[in-house]
């Protein structure tokens, strides 16, 4: 248990005659002061023992009063006494006593990290905003300190979302939207320790660590089923009722997917046009954690023509002019798997969305056509498991090329003209 006394340092003596009065603390065998506002001459000092006279010394009432305070609050510490040093503990009672508000909020920090992420223009922010949506729901208001988020808050926290509505409205969130969500406030919970705790200094501003006890759930892998190359063929050549634009995009969509090595639907919303017959981009979900950018270069084959030619954006901002039909990247994934689970349920196929495609092209590349594990990994934008020779090697575009136009031919036929 930490020690707490009132001292007057001889040696420290001032040029005017006089001492700082100082509030020693002494924690784990070692010493650290604390400085006070008051200053003594010798006339309130005992001269045998040179401490601070007791009776009748206003000075000694006025810095009992902060001592019994700092004795109130290390005792209230508990255990969480033993994360600090004694430096770390004066550091602490000096925002105690200058009535610096007691921990950090929450709210404020991850909506600070979350605005970041926006300004950059990080998709990850949807998954920050999504969380502190249903913490706010969960808590009732922004007052939320590190301090108050316990491993009890977690599981009941826990125990919340899984009472909770998706937010698609099919069924309750499951261990995966767990699992995100809170995976969500550990990470904030570590980028606060690094920046408010100072374990060299003794300055532990966050001492609780709620994961401990509680863990996030672990979330069994879905087995993905990828599609025969007889169902891409049958996606094709699906017969769209006239007055179903919506499901009109979304077959060619799926198929202009596959056409281009299982690109996404935010990175087909943003893509800018061709370039000497190749679409180059950086793939916006990996971006930011990649050196490279998660840059990639697809060759146009013939059988996308007629799909770039149907959906160009003609002003010539951007390859095609899904952001003119749909206001956000977001809305745009979401009608594209709404229209396409309508294909898969008139062809047999279940749950069809657009990953399928990205799948499929996967699993029909390695399993079908015989392509290594690296050039399938490279097709679909994957970092490479060698960091260092990738530094050093030149990207070769031209894999990437023979593994779709392998795949192509697999499934449409040797150098099909799409449209036919």
């Amino acid at each position: 248990m930490a020690t707490v006394k009132v001292v007057i340092l001889k040696e420290k003596k001032r040029s005017d005659d006089t001492w700082n009065v100082k509030i020693r603390i002494i924690h784990e065998k070692k010493v650290s002061y604390m400085a006070t506002s008051h200053y003594v001459s010798i006339d309130s000092i005992n001269k045998k023992t040179f401490e601070l006279k007791e009776r009748n010394n206003p000075v000694y009432d006025q810095v009992m009063v902060d001592v019994l305070k700092i004795r109130s609050e290390l005792s209230a510490m508990g255990h969480q006494i033993d994360y600090y040093t004694a430096q770390g503990l004066v550091k602490l009672m000096k925002d105690k006593l200058s009535g610096k508000p007691d921990g950090i909020n929450f709210f404020d920090f991850a909506e600070d990290h979350t605005q970041k992420l926006i300004n950059e223009g990080k998709r990850l922010s949807q998954s920050y905003c999504a969380m502190l949506s249903r913490l706010k729901e969960f808590v009732g208001s922004r007052n939320l300190m590190f301090s108050d988020i316990t491993s009890n808050f977690l599981f009941n926290f826990d125990a919340f979302l899984r009472a909770s509505d998706s937010k698609h409205g099919f069924g309750k969130i499951s261990s995966s939207g767990v699992r995100l969500y809170i995976g969500k406030i550990q990470h904030l919970f570590n980028l606060a320790k690094i920046k408010y705790n100072d374990e060299d200094a003794g300055i532990i501003r966050i001492a609780n660590n709620p994961f401990q006890k509680y863990k996030l759930p672990k979330v069994n892998e879905i087995k993905k089923k990828a599609l025969s190359a007889d169902d891409i063929r049958k996606i094709k050549e699906f017969e769209v009722p006239l007055n179903m634009k919506g499901t009109l995009v979304a077959r060619d969509v799926f198929i202009m997917s596959f056409l281009l090595c299982g690109m996404n639907t935010v990175d087909m919303y943003f893509l800018k046009p061709e370039i000497d017959g190749r679409f180059e981009y950086e793939r916006r979900k990996t971006s930011g954690r990649r050196d490279d950018k998660a840059f990639i270069s697809i060759k146009i084959e013939p059988e996308l023509r007629p799909y770039i030619n149907r959906y160009r954006d003609e002003v010539g901002d951007r390859a095609f002019n899904f952001f003119m039909r749909y206001s956000s990247d977001k809305q745009f994934v979401s009608k594209v798997n709404g229209n396409l689970k309508y294909i898969g349920d008139a062809l047999g196929i279940e749950n069809l969305t657009l990953y399928a495609a990205r799948h499929s092209f996967a699993t029909i590349a390695r399993n079908d056509c015989g392509i290594s594990m690296d050039d399938v990994a490279m097709s679909l934008n994957h970092k490479s498991g060698h960091n260092i020779t990738d530094i050093y090697i030149k990207k070769d575009w031209e894999r990437i090329d023979n593994v779709n136009r392998k795949v192509i031919d697999y499934v449409f036929g040797m150098k099909e003209k799409a449209g036919e």
